[in-house]
């Protein structure tokens, strides 16, 4: 389960497109951030390409990208290129058949970065890869899960929607703001469609014509997306930046990805589905598990979090013009070990080994210290070398507060985890796999 929004210029403060998603998977699932360089293939040598279950020809050249991906897959939950093309998707649920092969949407994702130059650009590249391959395969860590995606696609003057049902699409472009969680939401109000969209639904009495086709409601499988908790993560997006009109920042990004409904102020009491930030210990269960935020403009700016449940991470500052790699590629490992300590963060709060409200209070404080730090630093007069050192500067403040937080913890009596016994018994359980 995911959620992912776009402000576009006309509404945000700086004028410029700002793309936000929180990726929510399974509790225990790392989930990595590398930086990819350009690379220049031999295709007489390396004709093709691997991804998470196919194969596909490979390009001569693919482009720089920085994504944030599950570590067992090859594509990615969500990425942006060097070019500034941000793209994240969501997990839907619909009515027509899903595929045991094919490509990933988070394939669809990372190939489109590496091959692409514009939002409109990747767009078409889905559509063509969704077209040839198709769509399929389990997406789960140690669960099977299968579903179709949908996506939102920016860059740094426009942003698209593009939804799917199996092989069928829609796409609009979006006029001011937009969120997409794990439900269809496209209606009549599309842009363009799969060429055979209206002819399949007409033949299966889904509508008469084609300004009689509501794709939402004619696609969508109703249960499977009740119990996902689209229905109330979304419009709590929509609300947040419906407030922030003309307004949106990429501080308010962040705050959205933190956000629980109202009245859930407990959340390490309970797991629900139904906060854009998701904690997991429901009947029905995902978590946050990694968080990015970008500001698409002439050099653009990205913050991430490389951890899970951002209402209790530190977002760091990331730019091309710099020598900083994050994790490269055959870092992988490092990134996992990255993200499980910061997980083990998170289990000490659920525990009680950490006071939720002081741990908060220091967070904003070295939050505050990074973007400060990162602020004074001019991009247009200073070297990839002191770009990179401020952005490792970054890194490192939120490192040595991983470890005294850490320390703290180790030194503190687990108080036990709280909640019903459903919960308690799912974290248990949870726990113990991520020691293991």
């Amino acid at each position: 389960m995911c959620d992912t929004m776009v402000a576009v210029g006309s509404v945000t403060k700086s004028g410029k497109v700002i793309f936000a998603k929180n990726s929510d998977r399974e509790p225990n699932e790392p989930q990595v951030l590398l930086r990819i360089p350009r690379r220049k293939y031999d295709l007489s040598v390396c004709p093709k390409l691997k991804t998470t279950y196919i194969e596909l020809d490979q390009v001569e050249e693919t482009n720089e990208i920085v994504i944030s991906k599950p570590s067992w897959m090859w594509g990615c939950e969500m990425g942006f290129n060097e070019y500034s093309v941000m793209i994240g998707n969501e997990a839907v649920f619909t009515k027509e058949r899903y595929s045991k092969t094919g490509l990933t949407g988070m394939d669809m994702i990372r190939l489109a970065l590496e091959r692409t130059k514009t939002a409109k650009e990747a767009v078409d590249y889905i559509i063509y890869l969704l077209g040839r391959f198709g769509q399929g395969g389990n997406c789960g860590y140690t669960k099977k899960m299968q579903y179709h995606n949908s996506f939102i696609v920016a860059d740094k003057t426009t942003a698209y929607v593009l939804e799917t049902a199996g092989s069928y699409w829609v796409m609009k472009k979006v006029k001011d703001f937009y969120s997409i969680s794990n439900g269809l939401t496209i209606e009549n109000d599309f842009d363009a469609c799969h060429p055979e969209l209206i002819k399949d639904s007409i033949s299966k009495n889904k509508c008469t014509c084609k300004e009689d086709l509501n794709f939402k409601k004619a696609y969508s499988d109703p249960l499977f997306t009740q119990f996902s908790g689209c229905k109330q993560r979304r419009p709590l997006s929509m609300e947040l930046l419906e407030r922030a009109t003309g307004n949106v920042t990429v501080e308010t990004m962040m705050s959205t990805l933190r956000s629980h409904q109202e009245g859930s102020d407990d959340n390490h009491k309970k797991g629900s589905m139904k906060n854009l930030c998701m904690h997991g210990g429901g009947l029905v269960s995902s978590q946050t598990t990694a968080s990015l935020v970008g500001e698409l403009k002439e050099k653009s700016e990205y913050f991430y979090t490389g951890s899970s449940l951002p209402c209790i991470s530190i977002f760091k500052p990331f730019v091309f013009e710099s020598d900083f790699a994050i994790f490269k590629e055959e870092e992988q490992e490092k990134g996992i070990k990255y993200w499980t300590k910061r997980e083990n963060i998170a289990r000490m709060l659920l525990k009680g080994q950490l006071i939720e409200a002081d741990y908060i209070s220091e967070r904003d404080a070295v939050q505050q210290e990074i973007l400060e730090l990162y602020g004074r630093t001019d991009l247009s007069a200073a070297s990839k070398e002191e770009i990179g050192e401020v952005l490792r500067q970054c890194m490192e403040l939120d490192e040595r507060f991983a470890d005294a937080m850490l320390i703290r913890g180790e030194l503190t009596q687990a108080r036990g985890i709280r909640g019903n016994p459903y919960f308690r018994h799912y974290w248990a359980k949870e726990n113990a796999a991520l020691k293991g």
